[in-house]
Formats: C-alpha cells, structure tokens, sequence
C-alpha cells in the first residue's frame, strides 16, 4: 500500500479524535525519513511527548544516549511541522503541538506501556532535585505514570503541602498537569484519585464549589474502594463544602462529621503526623461553620476553639511553616466572627488583631503570594468590623479602605476568579456600610451599586450557589436603603421584592440557616413599613 493510502487509511480510522488524527500524521512524518534514522527519530519523538518541553540536554538524559546524538535529534525535530518553539521563543527549548503530544503518548501508553512508564521515570529523575514549583510538577506528573502507586502517596505528601502554602497559581498548573492525565486516561487507582482531589481542591479555590456534587460523590466511591483513609477525610470534606455552599446544612454537617471521625482515627494512628493533625483541625472549623450558620453560636465557638488550639499547636512547633502560620491566622478569624456575632466586641478585636498580624508578616515574606494578600485583606476587612461596631467611623473606613484595594488588585489579576470577585463585591459593601454611617450618601450609593453588579453577576453565573444567592439578596437590601434614603422610591422598592424573592427561595430549597431565616423576616418587615409609609399618590423623586 502507498504511503499516502495508508495515511488517509490510519486517519479515517481515528474516527475524528484529534489526539489520534495528530499521532498518525506524526508516524506518516517519521517514514517520510531514510530507514537508517527513522528508529532513532521515533525513540526521541517518544522522549519528547513524555517531555512537556525539550532540549538536546533533556533528549539526552531521556535516552539515555550521548550529548552529540541528542543535539543531532533534536535539531532535526526541530523541522517537524508539529514541533514548536516553547514559550514562543527561537532560540531555546522546543515543544510538541498539544495535540500531536497527547496522542503520541496514549500510543506509547497503549502499545508499549513499559516503555512509557521507563521513559516517565526517567523524565521525573530529571526534576528530581529542582526544587521550583515548575520543577515539582513535572516531576511529581512524571511519577505519577512511571511508579503510579508510589506516586499515589507522594502527590498526597506535595497536596497536603502545598493546600497550605503554595501560590494559588502554583496549585492550579499543578491542577491542570494532572488534570491532562486523568482527561486522557494515563492514570488509574489511587494516582487517579488523588490527581483527582486535587482538581477538585482548584475548583472549589475558584469559588465552584457549588458546582462540585457528582464530583464529590466519585471522590467518596474511589477512596472507599481503594481504601485510601485519608482520601476519604478529604472527599468528605469537600462534599460538606458542597452541600454547605448549597445550603444543605445538615447533610453538610454529616459529612462534615465523617471527616472529624475519619482524621480523629488517623491521628490516634499517628499522634505526630503534623498533616493529619491540621485535617483534625479542619474538620473541628467546618462543623463550627455549620453550627455558627444554624445560630449556634457557643457550640460553634467551641468547635472553633479545638481548630484554634491544633493550629497554635502547629504554629509553635514550627514558626517558620507559612501554611501552619495561615492557618492559625484563619482559626483566629473564625473565633473572632463568633465573638463579633455575640457582642463580644473587645475580644473580638484582640483576636482580629493577632491574625492581621499574621496576616501582614506573611506578606512580608512573600509579596507576590495572591492567597497570602487575600488572607491580609480579610484581616482588615474584619477589623474594620469591629472598628465600625464600635462607632470607629475614621479607622474603620481605612481598614476597609485597605481591604478593598487588596481584592480589587486580585480580582483585576484574575476577572474569572468568582472567590475573589466575592471578596471585591464585600470590600465594596463594607465601604459603603461606613460611607453611609459618615452620612456620604453618594459615595455609599455607589459602592453599594458596585456590590450588587458583582453579586448578580456570580449568582447568575452559579444558580445553584446559595452562598452567592444570598449575597445577591444582601447586597439588594443595602443598595434599597441606600436608595430610600436618597428619595429613589420605586428602585427601592423594586430592590427590597428582589431580595424577598430570593430569600424566599432559598427558605425553601435551603432551610436551617439561621441568619438568612433573620433576614428574610427583616426583610419582609422592612418592605411592609416601606409599602405602608408611601402615600397614594406620593411622587417618585427618581420618576
């Protein structure tokens, strides 16, 4: 058969796959060379599809062949049409087109797996001792195909790491690495799950957490049948997170529950297990998130207390740990909320204090960590809580200030980040609560307005969100005080039935949260005095 024939034979079997389709027009440029170099082509056309990017230096140590040989190689894969320079630069490494890489390494994976996982090891030994972030991902997706079950418990080890302390960018090219593996198939078992924790983990980063049910569910099935224990912990964390994000409070608190039980045994198994011991944290924290929401707030301040005293714990034992720093900074925001929630107002403030503390000696160290500035802004976002309580009108209106350049910074850095878009819509709401307490009626206007844009914008985008459902509903009543205020009658009123509605809704398919079951009925008080003070015939100074 000729050439060309069995070209268009091999792409109209690959059924319009486009991995398959770019693997066949691969093999049709590899016979297109002379039979003596045709083997050594295809052997580096191997190493360069289980390579993210290449160079003779990387061919070389791949291969397993000498430094002339590789450069030769490489230099002629550099005249395939489907070899392209990385990083757009002439001069440097090269890559396979995406396609063309992904299809070349399901064949070696499908007709020659021992060769694959070979050349994987190989790849991973060459990242072993870089320490990068870049490094650490290539080489723990290297593994992760070479020594899979191995790997399984390694990933585990870089997850549990990096959760606490890694740039959020870093975790999400972590994220999508294996995303690609699990996506093509080229991991199975535990490698799979845990390439799989991770992902979610992104995900629920972003703000999708809502978003997360099924995969939730898969994560609970895999661990279960694997019998990874700490998988489990962590897969019935994220399902509480879900079911919390769409206002199923007491499933949540279940699953919240079997992840308490599940880290409480794996650190009896292992007192000194430092990882474990913060998921025991972890899980003391979210089942108080769940008590604190349904109002109950002494229990959920002892919940948070146990979270408290495991991350003081940690955070002593190893100061120089920015995760376990984070940590303890985020255990202190939470008995704050609590206090701040029971009046508790002086307590409260030496608590926030202590985190903003933590919070800016973190940003110290590193100023370009994206979670590390959203951790400071939530400090003086809820500092400026307690400053505004206190009639602190001037120092509150800086903290909040400070707050809201924070998010808006991140929220410019990654528009499609709806956590961060949150966190911009609250800074703007927190300005405007103390812009309308310093009676600039205006400017509170306008940041309420901002508020509301953002908060409509998220809850459309995630129906199935109650949390941002809710800040839709908030921000509608703010922004209706506000145009009441101004004398804008039909807007307000045309705001507070918005927010009715939505608090209506989620009454129903979201029942048991205590502070929004307090706002719908301050809401639905505030709109019958609003519709009882309007005169029949009273102008609309907005008409």
């Amino acid at each position: 058969m000729h050439l060309t024939e069995r070209l268009l034979q091999g792409l109209a079997a690959t059924q319009g796959d486009p991995h398959a389709q770019s693997a066949v027009i691969a093999e049709f440029t590899l016979e297109t060379r002379p039979e003596a170099v045709r083997e050594h082509l295809a052997a580096a056309l191997d190493a360069a599809a289980v390579l993210r990017w290449f160079e003779a230096g990387l061919l070389a140590r791949v291969l397993e062949i000498e430094p002339a040989d590789a450069q030769t190689r490489f230099a002629i894969l550099k005249s395939f049409p489907f070899v392209e320079c990385y990083g757009g630069k002439d001069h440097g490494p090269r890559n396979l087109h995406e396609n063309t890489r992904l299809g070349w390494r399901k064949k070696i994976a499908a007709e020659r797996p021992a060769r694959f996982r070979e050349l994987s090891l190989r790849a991973a030994a060459c990242f072993a001792d870089d320490p990068s972030p870049a490094g650490r991902i290539e080489w723990i997706y290297q593994r992760l195909v070479g020594d899979p079950e191995a790997a399984a418990g390694e990933l585990e080890h870089l997850d549990w790491d990096w959760g606490g302390k890694a740039h959020p960018e870093d975790y999400y090219a972590l994220a999508a690495r294996l995303g690609e593996l699990v996506f093509t198939g080229l991991v199975a078992g535990r490698a799979r799950l845990w390439c799989q924790i991770v992902l979610a983990w992104a995900r629920h980063l972003r703000g999708e957490t809502a978003q997360l049910g099924a995969v939730a569910r898969e994560l609970i099935e895999l661990a279960q049948a694997t019998g990874d224990q700490p998988a489990l912990a962590d897969a019935y964390c994220l399902r509480g997170d879900v079911l919390k994000a769409q206002g199923q409070l007491e499933p949540a608190r279940m699953a919240y529950t079997e992840f308490q039980s599940i880290s409480r045994c794996l650190v009896k198994q292992n007192p000194g297990h430092a990882a474990w011991q913060r998921e025991l944290g972890v899980a003391h924290s979210r089942v108080g998130d769940v008590l604190s929401a349904q109002g109950q707030l002494e229990p959920a301040r002892a919940a948070y207390a146990e979270d408290l005293a495991i991350s003081r714990r940690l955070a002593d034992q190893d100061p120089g740990h920015a995760g376990w720093q984070r940590e303890l900074g985020v255990a202190l925001g939470k008995v704050g909320d609590v206090l701040l929630a029971q009046g508790r107002l002086e307590p409260a403030r030496v608590v926030y204090a202590e985190a903003l503390s933590i919070a800016r000696r973190l940003v110290e160290q590193d100023p370009g960590h994206a979670g590390w500035q959203l951790e400071l802004g939530v400090a003086h976002g809820k500092v400026g809580d307690v400053l505004l309580t206190q009639g602190n009108l001037e120092p509150a209106c800086v903290a909040y200030a400070e707050a809201l350049s924070i998010a808006r910074l991140l929220a410019e850095q990654n528009p499609g980040h709806a956590a961060w878009q949150r966190e911009l819509g609250v800074a703007h709401s927190r300005v405007g609560d103390v812009l309308l307490a310093q009676g600039q009626l205006e400017p509170a206007r306008a940041a309420y307005a901002e508020d509301l844009a953002i908060s409509r914008r998220l809850a459309e985008r995630d129906p199935g969100n109650a949390d941002w459902q809710w800040g839709r509903a908030v921000a509608c009543v703010q922004n209706a005080r506000s145009e009441t205020e101004a004398g804008r009658i039909t807007q307000a009123r045309t705001l507070y039935e918005e927010a009715l509605s939505i608090l209506d809704r989620l009454g129903q398919v979201a029942p048991g949260f205590a502070l929004w079951e307090q706002d719908r009925q301050g809401v639905a008080e505030e709109l019958a005095r609003f519709r009882a003070a309007l005169l029949p015939g009273k102008p609309d100074s907005a008409a």
